[in-house]
């Protein structure tokens, strides 16, 4: 083998070598970008809530959310209008499956429950728990759809 063969070898070896760091460094930036959870990011945006609870709480069961990456959780959410109220409720991502930890919302509404994703990311399916501070719990199953 000549000289300049090898080095053409080596050359390419370094170009391919170099050309995989690039992409693999790539993958951590998007990593950053989504907040290092790829779920979070295919929930990002506007959904339709139906939500079915014991309470009617609403003048209508069938409203909008928002749901954005939590930029202090790189595995959590924000679910903006939560229970029709206006205001947001966080919840952890892990797998297929969203926990809404016990939180006060905005307007003293005390909420828990759990999702499941479906495997399409176009709709959740959600149980939860609401106490408005009266000390009743309304008991709510609700599905999202993605618009």
């Amino acid at each position: 083998m000549k000289v300049s063969d090898m080095n053409k070898r080596i050359l390419r070896l370094m170009t391919a070598v170099m050309g995989l760091a690039l992409v693999l460094n790539s993958c951590d930036v998007a990593e950053d970008l989504i907040g290092g959870n790829a779920t979070v990011a295919k929930l990002e945006g506007d959904w339709t809530c139906d939500e079915d609870s014991e309470i009617f709480k609403s003048t209508t069961s069938v409203y909008s959310v928002a749901i954005s990456p939590d930029p202090d959780n790189a595995n959590g959410v924000i679910i903006d209008n939560f229970y029709g109220v206006g205001a947001p409720a966080y919840a952890s991502v892990s797998g297929m499956g969203l926990t809404i930890s016990n939180q006060t919302i905005e307007g003293g509404y005390e909420v828990a429950g759990s999702g499941f994703i479906s495997t399409g990311f176009d709709e959740i399916n959600w149980t939860y728990t609401v106490d408005d501070g009266s000390g009743v719990v309304d008991h709510v199953t609700a599905v999202y759809t993605k618009n």
